[in-house]
């Protein structure tokens, strides 16, 4: 059985912690760093990425405290776009050069591969001799890093589920059906936003939904918000109507549970009929 440890505290930062053995996660803002320092994941070697519009940039720490290294970036005036941090590592502490390094290397590789971000690395990343039980042990990290991000934390580190809206493969559209209604979309993410939309257009629903609405920014917990927030520069959430935004940084697995939720809510039977 796999558990997940989460820890934030928001009335002082908004560094979020996620451990899942054998990995920890921790996402943060720029102005977090005086808080960082409290942590004791701050001295951890650790892989990273600093995040600012469509910027990214991977590094590694090993030897050196992670608040250090942040703090280098962050008294660089060419650093300025950096908005917040992702870093991983290990839940204890213990990682070599040798795996700093090879991790480094594989999140440069993946980013150029997948995202169309601007990635502002000059190199490909150091490269050291690591053997097979080490990379074996490294990839399993780097795996579960990954698992926290898409299924718990909900980051779309790549940008490719942004992606998503523009690429439709006829053979596997989304589709759902409820009361005697066909939707149809794209993406995981359109469908979502189209079913929300047929939800609120119904007058027999609306008022349900209105009492769901949170004043601000919607968030993963509260989708409807009556403004739309932004996560490392981007919109997270889409106008609905007149004052009700849909939360929708969400993963593909994350997308299909909330169409759940807002059906429960409101009390309406649907079925998915593809989900590609």
């Amino acid at each position: 059985m796999k558990q997940i440890f989460i820890f934030s505290d928001n009335r002082k930062d908004s560094i979020v912690y996620f451990e899942r053995e054998p990995a920890i996660l921790v996402s943060m803002s720029r102005s977090d760093l005086l808080y960082l320092k409290e942590q004791d994941f701050a001295t951890y070697p650790a892989i990273y990425v600093l995040i600012g519009g469509n910027k990214r940039y991977v590094g590694q720490v090993a030897g050196q405290k992670i608040e250090q290294r942040l703090t280098q970036h962050f008294q660089n005036k060419a650093n300025d776009w950096v908005e917040s941090v992702l870093f991983f590592g290990r839940a204890d502490g213990k990682m070599s050069k040798a795996d700093t390094d090879y991790l480094e290397r594989r999140l440069i590789k993946d980013f150029k591969e997948k995202s169309s971000y601007e990635l502002t690395n000059s190199t490909k990343g150091n490269k050291s001799y690591i053997d097979k039980l080490q990379k074996a042990k490294s990839d399993q990290l780097y795996n579960i890093a990954f698992e926290i991000l898409n299924d718990i934390a909900n980051i779309d580190l790549f940008g490719t589920e942004k992606e998503e809206n523009y690429t439709y493969n006829e053979n596997h559209p989304f589709k759902l059906t409820f009361e005697n209604k066909v939707i149809t979309a794209k993406s995981a993410r359109k469908l979502y936003t189209k079913f929300a939309e047929a939800i609120i257009e119904n007058p027999g629903y609306e008022a349900i939904i209105k009492k769901m609405v949170v004043e601000g920014c919607p968030t993963y917990s509260l989708i409807f918000g009556s403004e739309i927030g932004n996560y490392n520069g981007y919109p997270n959430a889409v106008r609905l109507s007149n004052g009700i935004c849909l939360y929708n940084n969400l993963s593909r697995k994350a997308l299909r549970e909330k169409i759940n939720t807002i059906a429960q809510q409101v009390g309406v039977e649907y079925e998915i009929l593809k989900w590609s």
